[in-house]
């Protein structure tokens, strides 16, 4: 139950005619009080003048908290006596990990877009997640038997000796942590990998028949763990600090649209699911559908993720090059090609 406030920073250095990408954690400090975006802004910019790098900064990257967004306006302000509402906001509290309103939303991605503040790809893919988790009821009943397994798993020394009997002492169903949702998918894939009706038997046994899984239930985590899967490994592949992970966004938001598109026809159970989360996936990440021409954009609105700097990276990374336009823009060759033009005008000076 202490709060602490890490600071990371990423650069490129020139050694022996090579470019390196650095990374280095500038501070780990305890931070008690309220976190209020203005305290953390002060915290924030001390670090930065003990290392007078303040100036050298091309772009801040946080999550996506309400008093986080706040901070880095205060740090850089758009507008001269541009006033700041402080409403005590906790990082500790699960409601920061919601949205803020559409308005808002829109109000505070203007800011974004003129201090080069970017959000977390990470903490937005969470919330596309979450969305999808929250609003698809029929995947309740399954996930809360599998938070109740976990947790006697964890508290009950004696289901545990059962437990192990008969999976073995390596075998385990991790605890899902509510901001991250990825521990969910692997509390999933944990327990599928037991078999169905020896995990029913030993549940019996120990006396937990409320906790035994349907037919149905196995066949829908199955089903989960499919079309979950791909949002894990994006996390992952940007979630690196030996390589630049920037230019891997556009590929993995319009790879995961396409996975959802043709999952459509395929699912059983969770169609729900795979129609939330490519609604919550195009919303998060507008600005990316709007380059693409996959959406359109709205007059005087900063749309998330409209940075020119997501479609240079990827177009200049050899690793995605220009690829991931014909394989996951969805529309038309005509579509594809002034989209490829268009990104080859903003990655390549004096392209025509």
């Amino acid at each position: 139950m202490r709060g602490f406030l890490g600071i990371t920073v990423q650069w490129i250095q020139k050694e022996t005619e090579r470019m390196q990408l650095k990374s280095k954690l500038l501070a780990f400090d305890r931070f008690k009080g309220l976190h209020t975006g203005e305290r953390i802004c002060e915290k924030f910019e001390a670090i930065c003048d003990e290392y007078n790098i303040k100036d050298k900064l091309d772009y801040i990257i946080s999550d996506n908290a309400a008093n986080m967004r706040k901070a880095f306006t205060v740090c850089f302000p758009t507008e001269q006596g541009e006033e700041h509402d402080d409403d005590g906001d906790h990082l500790d509290d699960p409601e920061l990990w919601h949205d803020l309103t559409l308005e808002d939303q829109e109000t505070v991605g203007a800011a974004m877009a003129k201090t080069q503040r970017l959000q977390c790809f990470a903490h937005t893919l969470q919330l596309v997640v979450k969305d999808g988790l929250s609003e698809t009821k029929v995947a309740s009943p399954s996930l809360s038997k599998l938070s109740k397994l976990s947790s006697l798993l964890h508290t009950s020394t004696t289901f545990k000796d059962v437990f192990e009997a008969e999976f073995g002492e390596q075998k385990w169903i991790p605890a899902a942590v509510i901001t991250r949702w990825n521990s969910t998918l692997r509390q999933v894939k944990a327990v599928i990998q037991c078999e169905h009706l020896k995990l029913c038997a030993v549940l019996e046994m120990a006396g937990h028949k409320e906790l035994l899984f349907t037919t149905r239930e196995w066949n829908l985590l199955k089903e989960m763990v499919d079309i979950l899967k791909p949002f894990g490994e994006a996390t992952d592949l940007t979630q690196g600090e030996k390589i630049v992970t920037i230019s891997a966004v556009v590929p993995s938001v319009l790879s995961l649209n396409h996975h959802l598109e043709k999952l459509k026809p395929q699912v059983r159970f969770l169609n729900g699911l795979v129609r939330i989360l490519q609604a919550s996936l195009n919303k998060r990440f507008i600005g990316i559908c709007i380059s693409v021409q996959m959406a359109r954009a709205e007059d005087g609105i900063t749309a998330p993720f409209s940075d020119p700097v997501y479609l240079k990276a990827a177009a200049l990374d050899p690793a995605f090059s220009l690829l991931w336009v014909e394989h996951h823009v969805l529309g038309s060759c005509d579509i594809k090609t002034e989209v490829t033009q268009k990104v080859k005008a903003k990655s390549l000076p004096g392209y025509c």
